[in-house]
């Protein structure tokens, strides 16, 4: 018996992407009490619907120069002009090429890059890696099937937040992680 021709199709790609939908459905976005009831991620279930994450299995190198014309600064500026996504999700297909540190490191290194390019300096990055230590309140949500790294504007981060004010989500963030996400605000 043939296998339908659809099933034939499905790649290496396909499988790793369907993971992290099922990751982000299973984990991300469940309630959690430690974040007020809401789930860890409030808004991933919406944009995962909609279809606003751009997904890209890529294997990037977290000593990558960020060279402007090189190909994750361009897939970071082609994410940037296309207004059809709200979210450019970059994963890695080897859970084991970095380590969650040199994963840190780099994002850190990409948002430092990005702040120094106007037509850039809105984007945020986060990482998430399967040995993450990320914790907030003693959840850990940054634990994810393989390393990543997510690229958001600061201005859509802004209006997601302030949505959230005085729903108890915030509640567990430690002051370090409010200022990094650049909160209180006036």
């Amino acid at each position: 018996m043939a296998l339908p021709e659809r099933e034939l199709q499905r790649t290496v790609r396909d499988v790793i992407i369907e993971t992290m939908h099922a990751w982000s459905r299973d984990v991300l976005e469940r309630p959690h009490r430690g974040f007020g009831g809401l789930p860890t991620r409030p808004f991933a279930r919406a944009a995962r619907l909609k279809g606003t994450i751009d997904w890209q299995v890529h294997p990037f190198d977290v000593r990558d120069p960020l060279d402007e014309d090189g190909e994750l600064m361009t897939m970071i500026a082609a994410f940037s002009s296309d207004t059809a996504y709200e979210t450019l999700f970059v994963i890695h297909p080897d859970r084991r090429a970095m380590s969650a540190t040199a994963l840190e490191a780099f994002v850190a290194r990409l948002n430092a890059r990005l702040a120094g390019l106007p037509a850039l300096a809105d984007l945020r990055v986060f990482e998430a890696h399967p040995e993450s230590h990320f914790s907030i309140g003693g959840v850990l949500p940054r634990v994810s099937p393989f390393p990543s790294f997510q690229v958001l504007s600061h201005s859509l981060l802004k209006r997601a937040s302030d949505s959230l004010r005085g729903s108890g989500y915030y509640d567990r963030f430690s002051p370090e992680t409010l200022r990094a996400l650049g909160l209180p605000r006036e």
